[in-house]
């Protein structure tokens, strides 16, 4: 017990003496978590919620150019500017307009474009009807233009067109049926009219799943990236952890502890429990960041869950699987030149197939097995269940356990090649 607190008190008193490892080990993860969840939400907001400029250049004055405008006014991530070919009357201009980055997407409506549709409806039925009718005609087009600059992500280019194909489907099948009416009344003899009703059949109510029934926040950026971020700075403790124990080492300071009575593992168990502290007070800062300074900016408060017990047992799994990896990175090398180089590479691979970077969603399958491997994944999928999915105790066990094996195998093994090393 004495060796475990002469190392806990050495440890604490070299950490408070060092300025620039307590920036490292405090300051610049909150700055990290700050900046990314700061630019990833405000990309996640320009994707899902307003303000993507979309021009609309409505040369149609009739059904169809009305119907794509009025329904482009109540698409929510559109900020939309509409033109009926007074400012941009060439394609020209709207192309310099596009590439200049006042807009990422431009709309051009041709002139008649109702005109021609009614046309190629009442072709298609008067062929149906009538057989008689010569039949050489063929249906006109309406070209509707789409500049898109380069820049722009290809999903939201597909959400647009996408948009842009239901309004003009739905102009076209009023019309289909109105004509249709038309025909059915002149064979019945009849001027009853079909009244097609402007309110879509369908409605669609999206609702989403949570464990918990109670459960009704909205998830947002903030619920993704304050853990994810979060668990990336807390494995990087690895490299001041991994570059004391060498230093230790290679100085014949850990000679001179060995000589008190003992064993090795108090006097380890004394700087890897100053470590875990360190990893623990991460992340409460870190959590506070995004309870009460994260708002400040005009984000979203972090909802943290209902669960806290199974939050306290996922963050002391999580601190000690990172003291664990960085006391292995640290009695596998010989210099700190080594181990910071491996320990930095290693938790940024670790990081980028564990869904940190980019979501797990969007990764090839392959990938998507791979990342299963990763404890820094492991962990974040335990913060999802609870931060997001509203999930308990059950829903993160099975990660908890895979972070406790990864502490104690990492743990079994450092103590392994330490035997072979000083033997």
């Amino acid at each position: 017990m004495y060796r475990f607190w002469a190392t806990f008190r050495k440890e604490v008193k070299l950490l408070i003496a060092d300025r620039t490892g307590v920036a490292i080990l405090f300051i610049m993860p909150v700055l990290l978590v700050v900046i990314m969840t700061l630019i990833q939400y405000e990309a996640y907001k320009s994707l899902t919620q307003s303000g993507i400029p979309v021009l609309l250049v409505n040369n149609d004055a009739d059904s169809l150019g009305g119907s794509i405008e009025n329904g482009f006014k109540k698409v929510s991530i559109c900020e939309l500017t509409i033109d009926h070919g007074e400012t941009y009357k060439t394609t020209a201009d709207i192309k310099r307009k596009v590439i200049k980055g006042d807009f990422l997407i431009a709309l051009v409506i041709p002139q008649n474009a109702t005109t021609v549709l009614r046309s190629n409806v009442e072709l298609m039925m008067n062929n149906l009807f009538d057989k008689t009718k010569s039949q050489k005609n063929k249906p006109g087009s309406v070209n509707v233009e789409i500049i898109i600059d380069p820049t722009t992500s290809k999903s939201f280019v597909i959400a647009i067109t996408s948009e842009l194909k239901k309004y003009i489907a739905d102009i076209e099948t009023k019309v289909l049926f109105s004509i249709m009416g038309e025909k059915i009344g002149a064979l019945l003899h009849s001027d009853q009219k079909v009244n097609m009703p402007d309110a879509d059949f369908f409605v669609y109510h999206e609702n989403y799943a949570f464990r918990d029934a109670g459960e009704t926040f909205q998830p947002n950026a903030v619920q993704h990236n304050i853990p994810a971020w979060a668990i990336f700075s807390i494995f990087f403790i690895v490299l001041p952890l991994s570059s004391s124990i060498i230093n230790e080492r290679s100085e014949g300071l850990l000679i001179r502890m060995r000589i008190f009575p003992g064993s090795y593992l108090s006097i380890l168990s004394g700087k890897l429990f100053v470590f875990f502290l360190v990893a623990i007070i991460q992340f409460i800062i870190i959590l506070l960041i995004g309870i009460y300074g994260l708002p400040q900016f005009g984000l979203p408060v972090l909802d943290i869950g209902k669960h806290i017990l199974p939050l306290v047992a996922l963050t002391i799994a999580l601190a000690l699987a990172a003291v664990s990896y960085g006391l292995l990175v640290g009695t596998l090398f010989d210099t700190p030149q080594q181990s910071a180089v491996f320990g930095g590479i290693s938790i940024l691979i670790m990081s980028a197939i564990g869904g940190i970077w980019v979501p797990l969603s969007i990764m090839p399958a392959v990938m998507q097995n791979i990342s299963a491997v990763s404890p820094l994944n492991w962990a974040l999928m335990g913060y999802y269940e609870l931060f997001i999915k509203g999930g308990d105790w059950y829903a993160i066990e099975f990660q908890v356990l895979k972070l406790v094996l990864f502490f104690l195998v990492a743990l079994a093994i450092s103590y392994r090649l330490y035997k072979l090393k000083t033997n």
